[in-house]
């Protein structure tokens, strides 16, 4: 019968993968939310604007 060698530990290189992976994720996030936040002030402005105009 072949013995076999058992598996290698990849947990600690999986865990130094994962934390840029992590990151990335939230500063994507963080990123969209910005960017919303500012379509959102940049739309609310242009209605004020636009009301104040008509005036």
């Amino acid at each position: 019968m072949i013995e076999r060698q058992p598996a290698p530990d990849f947990t600690r290189p999986f865990l130094v993968s994962l934390a840029p992976l992590v990151f990335i994720a939230l500063v994507f996030v963080w990123m969209v939310w910005g960017l919303l936040a500012a379509m959102g002030v940049t739309y609310a402005s242009d209605k004020a604007i636009s009301r104040l105009s008509r005036r």
